[in-house]
């Protein structure tokens, strides 16, 4: 059997092949970002001001998602080190429940509140609709 490399694996090695492919995966999301505000900037100003109010709504929810599947993914560890099977079945459907909780929620902001007030408050409201 193998063994596991952060108990073998010096610091520094270790800390940047675990914190590399993090790094790019923001480094991709931030230029994916860019790219497609300028692309949408070709298309009219109302198109780049509706992107870029997506923007923080956007992130938000990627910082609850990834918050999340951290939070899970130690206690899975932990639970999985102890041998505890029971604790990790209840940690997998608890975070089952929790993805499911924040869809909704996300899904009920975006369809009754933000949608409408965005519009409400914009200036490019005839243009949009």
């Amino acid at each position: 059997m193998e063994e596991n490399k952060m108990g073998v694996m010096p610091i520094d090695k270790l800390i940047i092949s675990m914190s590399l492919p993090i790094m790019i995966s923001m480094l991709v999301q931030a230029l994916y970002n860019i790219v497609d505000s300028i692309f949408v900037a070709m298309i009219s100003e109302n198109a780049l001001t509706a992107v870029s109010m997506a923007f923080p709504i956007q992130n938000l929810m990627i910082a609850v998602g990834v918050g999340t599947a951290v939070g899970v993914n130690a206690l899975l560890a932990r639970s999985l080190g102890e041998k505890d099977t029971e604790k990790v079945n209840k940690v997998a459907e608890n975070s089952v429940f929790l993805i499911l909780v924040s869809y909704l929620l996300f899904l009920i902001i975006g369809l009754f509140f933000a949608a409408r007030q965005i519009l409400k408050r914009s200036s490019f409201m005839e243009n949009s609709i």
